[in-house]
């Protein structure tokens, strides 16, 4: 069926299910009243629904304006340089893959408009249970983002502080305010992001002023060949690994929009919304890392505080004015994580009938949780953490679209193949087996290519003496052969 409401299965026909969530309770109402606490879970928003809460498309921009605006994406942009890139590499690879690489979630995005999340909608690529493995990667991916942003936020203030605000603090008070504003809902967060892009954006030109002058493009790299591309390759598999991060979850703030809404405005919005901060931002952390290539005071900074140490060199000319605005950047971490945790209860609903059950507030805090403690942990070992981090959560992203994708295309023949009403009903969506094949060989191919702090695979050894990481490749290959393979046989089997 279409994503406008009609079915293509008469739903009284096949009788109510008994996997049909329960209704929300009532008891809560006067709460939702007085402060629009958002209720209700992972339930279809049905069209009558978003005409008495309409969501404004441009939200899908500034959202991931204020999403990606962040100290994290100054972060990864200094991944290059640590992995001993000049400034002009770096920049060719920020800006080219991020072209490519954000046309994926400014696609998926667009899914919102059939009122359901992106981990609910993935049951008809994956199936009831075969999404079991999309519902426990992206709880993975989502907690570990949580806690890598609160770590780069905590970082500034570390930095900030000298050292007397310790990493931990900083996490556990950015996870806080991230997780009170989650639990209070989507209504919340939409009022929020309108404007919390500016405030960084603000750091960030700041910063690339002040900073201008210790800044170099020069490149005292010696190496060639095979040995020069090494990380090459290896940096594409970051930046790619943190634009397509957001595969998992960009429809999820889209299902109040109404239904009519232009698909092609939702993709424009969340585009512009990714690419632009997320290039300009990565840049600036490409050159403030450059910084430390003449001057000891830089590097001494970078390799104390990490990039809040840079952040603090390149706004000390700015006296108590530059301290100011490092805060406002450690405080960017709080949009940055918004995603990931309200995300997370999302994901956990689609567990069962039994996770539904659950209210969403408590699995907000379930996450809020779990990020505190991994941040808190991870913080000591934060750049083998970042990169690791980086390329799993990007290998199992790469098998995620890859499916949903071809489902779409080859086996539902485009928008028109869903019956929506069928989202929680496994008597009318596939098993998954052709989706847990095909997730194998995926990882297969992943083990094969990935480069991390840990393990380099036996072709990505091949690349340079130190090995590339090329397991995004290799993971798209196996899965995307292997899948429409399992999952003719499977409908020829099961019928679904």
């Amino acid at each position: 069926m279409g994503y406008d409401g009609r079915s293509s299965v008469d739903k009284e026909s096949r009788g109510a299910s008994a996997f049909e969530p329960d209704d929300q309770p009532q008891a809560g109402s006067w709460i939702q009243s007085k402060l629009k606490v958002e209720l209700k879970g992972i339930e279809r928003v049905t069209d009558e629904e978003r005409q008495h809460n309409t969501t404004k498309f441009w939200h899908a921009c500034t959202f991931w304006m204020s999403a990606n605006m962040a100290v994290a994406t100054l972060n990864i942009g200094s991944l290059g340089g640590a992995l001993g890139l000049p400034f002009w590499d770096c920049f060719a690879v920020i800006l080219v893959i991020n072209v490519i690489s954000n046309l994926l979630p400014a696609w998926t995005a667009a899914f919102g408009l059939t009122g359901l999340r992106m981990t609910t909608f993935s049951r008809y690529s994956f199936g009831y249970w075969g999404n079991i493995l999309v519902v426990v990667f992206s709880m993975v991916a989502t907690t570990g983002w949580n806690a890598i942003n609160s770590i780069s936020g905590a970082v500034v203030l570390n930095a900030l502080s000298d050292g007397r605000c310790p990493t931990w603090a900083g996490v556990i008070i950015i996870c806080t305010v991230v997780w009170i504003i989650c639990a209070l809902g989507i209504s919340w967060i939409h009022r929020l992001d309108v404007f919390a892009w500016i405030p960084p954006l603000i750091v960030w030109c700041v910063a690339a002023g002040t900073g201008a002058s210790h800044l170099s493009g020069e490149d005292q790299t010696t190496t060639t060949g095979a040995n020069r591309a090494a990380p090459v390759l290896t940096f594409m598999a970051s930046i790619f690994s943190f634009a397509v991060s957001w595969v998992n979850c960009a429809a999820d703030y889209n299902v109040r929009m109404p239904v009519d809404t232009p698909r092609w405005k939702i993709f424009s919005a969340t585009y512009v919304g990714i690419f632009v901060p997320t290039v300009l931002v990565q840049t600036l952390g490409a050159a403030l890392y450059s910084g430390t290539l003449n001057n000891p005071d830089w590097e001494q900074a970078y390799g104390e505080f990490g990039v809040g140490g840079l952040l603090k060199m390149a706004l000390e000319p700015a006296g108590g004015f530059g301290k100011f605005l490092m805060v406002l950047a450690a405080l960017s971490a709080i949009p940055n994580n918004i995603p990931n945790n309200y995300s997370f209860a999302l994901h956990a609903q689609n567990f069962g009938p039994w996770a539904l059950r659950i209210p969403r507030i408590m699995l907000v805090t379930l996450g809020f949780i779990a990020a505190i403690i991994i941040g808190c942990c991870a913080a000591e070992y934060f750049d083998d953490t970042l990169q690791t981090l980086l390329s799993v959560i990007g290998y199992w992203t790469v098998i995620h679209i890859t499916l949903v994708v071809e489902e779409h295309f080859m086996f539902r023949g485009g928008w028109k193949g869903y019956d929506l009403d069928a989202w929680n009903d496994p008597l009318y969506l596939p098993f998954g087996w052709a989706a847990i094949g095909a997730f194998g060989c995926g990882f297969a191919g992943a083990a094969l290519g990935m480069k991390v702090a840990w393990y380099v695979g036996p072709i990505a050894s091949l690349i340079g003496s130190s090995g590339a990481n090329i397991g995004h490749e290799l993971t798209f290959a196996f899965s995307a052969i292997a899948f429409p393979v399992f999952r003719i046989m499977e409908k020829r089997v099961t019928g679904c």
